[in-house]
């Protein structure tokens, strides 16, 4: 399913690209259009691979739908975020709406460190951070299993090209774990050889993704579908640029246990 290259693939997209594939005359022809896009799209690929390689700080932002917006998917959450290669650290915003329940919480991953800030703690809170390294059970949900918010390109196959950019096959492992790993803890062992389908497009600095997650669902048994509570996760859109604040991704300066401390004791700086 998910290794298929045809025109259906793109059509599921729907990103507003069209592939620029075509073979015409005779059959030598063809074939070396063939061989002459192959080089394309994996050019093309690595091309985007060398800018995304070249950033410092990569700031990035993730929505998960339950289809492809072009064709009415609906926001399940958005993820912001600032992720440093050199060091792997990260500052990460979930802003959710899952099960109508709005809320907006922060993280930040420095030196094998978790630290979580809520906006139920109220604004004389919103500098002040509770460690959660030993207790991320209830409260890390919305962190990605791997922080690195490249993956949709360092772990993508070039298949088409596709417009401006080029679609690609993503391992289903990659997506899984580069999503929240309260919604998707574990990665299904029917998933771990397919690939979901994706384009990715570079605009100027700023580079587009677009992850086709419901026709990946098409790889599992109907039994474990249905015990998959996030199983309506349909679409991945996502950005990526290199960050204009060259601010380093650095600890809290105020830290509080909030089984101890109440949040309204500390105070802005």
């Amino acid at each position: 399913m998910a290794r298929r290259r045809n025109a259906a693939w793109a059509s599921a997209l729907g990103v507003g690209l069209v592939l620029t594939l075509g073979a015409c005359g005779g059959s030598g022809e063809a074939a070396a259009t063939k061989g002459d896009d192959f080089m394309l799209e994996g050019e093309k690929l690595d091309a985007i691979n060398g800018q995304v390689d070249a950033m410092g700080i990569v700031e990035w932002h993730g929505q998960l739908l339950t289809k492809n917006p072009d064709n009415g998917g609906k926001r399940i959450f958005d993820l912001d975020g600032r992720y440093s290669p050199s060091t792997g650290y990260s500052e990460l915003s979930m802003d959710s709406a899952i099960g109508g329940d709005v809320q907006q919480v922060d993280y930040l991953v420095v030196a094998g460190r978790t630290y979580f800030n809520s906006e139920v703690w109220g604004p004389n809170a919103a500098d002040c951070w509770a460690d959660i390294t030993d207790d991320e059970e209830g409260r890390s949900w919305a962190l990605p299993t791997d922080l690195d918010p490249t993956w949709p390109v360092t772990s993508a196959r070039a298949v088409k090209l596709a417009g401006d950019g080029v679609a690609v096959g993503v391992p289903a492992t990659a997506v899984l774990t580069g999503m929240p790993r309260g919604l998707f803890p574990s990665v299904p062992a029917a998933l771990e050889d397919t690939e979901a389908r994706a384009v990715v497009t570079p605009h100027g600095h700023l580079i587009e993704v677009g992850v086709d997650v419901q026709n990946m669902w098409n790889a599992l048994p109907e039994e474990e579908l249905a015990a998959i509570d996030t199983r309506k996760a349909g679409w991945w859109a996502m950005t990526m640029k290199e960050s204009p604040d060259g601010t380093s991704i650095t600890p809290p300066k105020y830290v509080f246990d909030p089984a101890t401390t109440p949040p309204s004791q500390c105070k802005r700086a």
